[in-house]
């Protein structure tokens, strides 16, 4: 069923003249003691909101909300945001405006109502809008909220710019015609616990008690973030036997290659496809000084891991740390490794990803088929894979570039980890104020140093780690003319 404007309206407040508001509602607003208390929380923030010229600035602000909120009453609390803390701000900065977004979800975000507030001389045509998102309910954590804000927000202003154009209102002329700025910030309103989900092992020893919390998160990567000449791979020989409930499907995976590349990605990207949350273990979380105390913790833990294996996915990243037994002399390590040896051959242990640096350095009983089932190497990235990067990244910090500069980056990030292709976009970025010319990219670009010798000899390294390893590999090794 489609969903309709239920009010539309211009507001516009006696504090301030030259402060105009267009309002639309999908829902019909009603007035609640919700709307005036969001509004009193805002207030306190009205510092962070203020400098809308500064394209730096995202306030990310996270509200409990104890009770139920209904769909008229978040689109009602944007009328009195709207008309004092966003017309204040307005009024002061009148070359920018503000679109308040309120949304149901944050990913696949729903609007709810929007209120854009505008300057009456007509002094938004030197600059912009600054779009502040108002979810409930976010179905994403925080720190991909803050990764999200720009391409969400990009989206809703679209829709909203569609739905005034229909609507025969006043003023579509000054909306059609603001350029959308990086988001001013995302307020999350929750009405269901905050806390972050988690797992609890605890050793009880005599005199000795020691609680151990690993948290449980939601994969913020998938599939589509990865390399596409190895994604039909990875679902034959992993996900797809898995997803079938076959019996010889894949127990767990190993992810090597340079810092960077998108190791801990992937492992993401695979949970994610399985529809698994992850825990992630670190030597930190379970190690003890006291004799024995450590073995005991690592224990604990797999024991109420595998009790969730149907829907968690363990990822021990950097897993160097499970060394060789050959370079370890220190006893209690070599009992350490022999416990996660003993779990990861257990038949009802949860899907396992181990990613690491050095390959060289991982104990090879880990890596044998029936612990660690499938290797995937992954080299530096080639320019099917930097271009697809690039793209995401300009869309998800809403960067906006000069046309044909797409190309150029790809060209000059030649030899660039993943992790460094996102680097250079954001300080061009924050040279150019929140876009990026030619200028801009080449001033970046000498800001980094890349040894294209050091890096060509580390591609070649991985081939002959592929040659001598035993099992079955996926490699994405790009030959230097793909790169």
């Amino acid at each position: 069923m489609e969903r309709v404007l239920t009010d539309v309206k211009m507001l516009w407040s006696n504090l301030y003249r030259d402060v105009r508001t267009l309002y639309i509602a999908l829902a019909p607003p009603r007035e609640s003691y919700f709307t005036y208390r969001l509004l009193a929380t805002l207030s306190k923030y009205r510092d962070d909101l203020k400098d809308l010229d500064d394209l730096r600035s995202a306030l990310l602000l996270k509200v409990r909300v104890k009770r139920g909120v209904k769909s008229s009453e978040l689109a009602h609390s944007l009328i009195p945001i709207s008309l004092n803390l966003v017309s204040r701000a307005v009024s002061r900065k009148p070359s920018y405006s503000v679109a308040v977004l309120a949304v149901k979800g944050f990913r696949n975000a729903r609007l709810v109502a929007a209120a854009v507030v505008f300057s009456k001389s007509g002094s938004w045509v030197r600059g912009g809008v600054r779009p502040l998102v108002i979810s409930l309910n976010p179905d994403v954590p925080p720190k991909v909220v803050k990764a999200l804000a720009g391409r969400v927000s990009s989206r809703l202003w679209r829709e909203v710019r569609d739905r005034v154009s229909t609507s025969g209102i006043r003023y579509v002329g000054v909306i059609n015609a603001l350029r959308l700025y990086p988001p001013i910030g995302v307020v999350a309103l929750n009405t269901r616990a905050v806390g972050v989900e988690e797992i609890k092992a605890v050793v009880s020893d005599g005199s000795e008690y020691r609680e151990v919390k690993v948290p449980v998160k939601v994969p913020t990567w998938g599939l589509d973030d990865l390399p596409p000449k190895i994604v039909e791979d990875v679902r034959v020989a992993i996900i797809d036997p898995i997803v079938r409930g076959l019996p010889f499907a894949a127990k767990g995976a190993f992810i090597t290659g340079p810092p960077g590349v998108g190791k801990t990605v992937m492992a993401e990207a695979l949970a994610s496809a399985l529809g698994l949350k992850v825990v992630e273990l670190r030597p930190q979380t379970y190690r003890s000084m006291w004799y024995g105390a450590t073995e005991k913790m690592l224990n604990a833990i797999f024991h109420q891991i595998i009790r969730r294996r149907r829907e968690l996915a363990l990822i021990i990243d950097d897993a160097e740390f499970i060394s060789s037994r050959k370079y370890t002399i220190h006893e209690a390590h070599i009992s350490e490794i022999s416990t996660v040896l003993y779990h990861l051959q257990r038949p009802d242990r949860p899907f396992t990803i181990l990613t690491a640096n050095n390959p060289d350095l991982i104990d090879p009983a880990i890596l044998r088929p029936g612990r660690i089932d499938v290797t995937i190497v992954i080299g530096y990235p080639d320019r099917g894979m930097r271009r697809k990067a690039v793209l995401r990244h300009l869309r998800m910090y809403s960067v906006n570039v000069s046309s044909g500069l797409v190309d150029r980056i790809v060209e000059v990030t030649k030899w660039y980890s993943l992790a460094e292709v996102d680097a250079l976009i954001r300080l061009a970025a924050g040279k150019g104020g929140g876009s990026i010319g030619p200028q801009e990219l080449e001033w970046a670009r000498r800001r980094f140093n890349i040894s294209i010798s050091e890096r060509a000899s580390m591609q070649d390294y991985l081939r002959w780690w592929i040659s001598k390893v035993q099992g079955v590999v996926i490699p994405y090794i790009p030959r230097e003319g793909e790169i």
